[in-house]
């Protein structure tokens, strides 16, 4: 038996939403496109633009070839047309700045419903320490392209 709040939408993989929920996300460049400094903060500005009005975010990395967020949809807005205004908005922004032309990030994202708060916290830690992990820096306060609400 579904809710009657609970979509499902489906590709490959189904994509669970519900009214105010908190998700992870990731999504990731198309083959053989990584994301330079000016580029990674296209995709930042992308991503804050909509803070408090679309969304609550509460945390976003954009790594070379791929971002992770974490937020709460607001005041109706699915998850769907949010992720389609944040990549629309920095693919645009990407192709002007690297002067080329066609899409930018896969179709196709990971999201994930955050069910309670212990969940919340081990997600936001697993961003927190990705730069990290993957050698970018040594210490994760020190990567520019990781926001994180306090």
């Amino acid at each position: 038996m579904k809710s009657s709040e609970l979509s499902q939408s489906k590709r490959k993989l189904p994509h669970l939403e519900t009214p105010e929920s908190t998700y992870f996300v990731t999504f990731r460049c198309r083959a053989g496109l990584f994301l330079s400094a000016p580029a990674k903060e296209v995709v930042l500005s992308a991503i804050r633009y909509w803070e408090g009005d679309r969304l609550e975010l509460r945390a976003a990395e954009v790594m070379p070839d791929h971002v992770h967020l974490i937020f709460r949809v607001l005041n109706g807005t699915s998850l769907s047309k949010m992720l389609h205004s944040i990549k629309g908005y920095s693919a645009r922004g990407i192709n002007q700045l690297l002067r080329r032309k066609g899409p930018f990030w896969l179709d196709k994202s990971f999201d994930h419903v955050i069910r309670h708060r212990q969940e919340l916290e081990e997600k936001i830690e697993y961003i927190r320490q990705n730069a990290v992990a993957r050698g970018l820096v040594e210490n994760w306060r020190d990567y520019p392209w990781l926001w994180i609400k306090e």
